[in-house]
């Protein structure tokens, strides 16, 4: 069993919206709205980064089809969606969620922050070390394909055909 609070609500299955191979959606137990949903990669990852590639487009699918249908279903003027991506960020759990938090004018939820300008030393050094750093874009991680099975319909090559045979002989 695991420890991970989130593993276990998933486990739970309790107020799930959406499941599909690879994610999960359901209502947040402790809601920053009514409404606010959490889509979940359904193998355990802390941050993002720990989520496969081939995942992510799943995981950004899903959320936005909730966030239409919260728009839809609720009539909220808004939606955030968030990953709070490590302690720093605000993460309170050790899995890795994208928010969708409805929001209507004026309800309370502060998450705006005042800009922190930079000179224009400081911006270009920083430019250079993401540019070198993210050389690495572009090589996504693909998904793991099933081993394919051989039908006992399917013909098989006179190699193959040859090596079968040579299984069943008897010394």
């Amino acid at each position: 069993m695991t420890e991970c609070e989130v593993c276990k609500w998933m486990e739970n299955k309790k107020n799930v919206l959406f499941e599909g191979d690879k994610v999960i959606a359901l209502l947040h137990p402790k809601p920053a709205s009514i409404g606010h949903i959490i889509v979940l990669p359904k193998k355990h990852a802390t941050i993002i980064e720990e989520v496969p590639d081939y995942v992510l487009p799943e995981l950004f699918s899903v959320a936005n089809k909730l966030s239409l249908t919260v728009f839809e279903s609720l009539g909220v003027h808004g939606t955030n969606l968030l990953i709070q991506n490590g302690i720093p960020a605000g993460q309170k759990h050790t899995h890795m969620m994208l928010h969708v938090i409805p929001r209507q004018q004026n309800d309370g939820l502060n998450l705006m922050w005042q800009p922190k300008q930079g000179d224009d030393e400081q911006l270009t050094k920083i430019a250079l070390q993401l540019e070198e750093n993210s050389k690495r874009i572009g090589i996504f991680e693909e998904e793991p394909s099933a081993p394919k099975e051989v039908k006992a319909t399917e013909e098989l090559s006179e190699e193959d055909a040859y090596l079968k045979k040579a299984l069943r002989r008897r010394p």
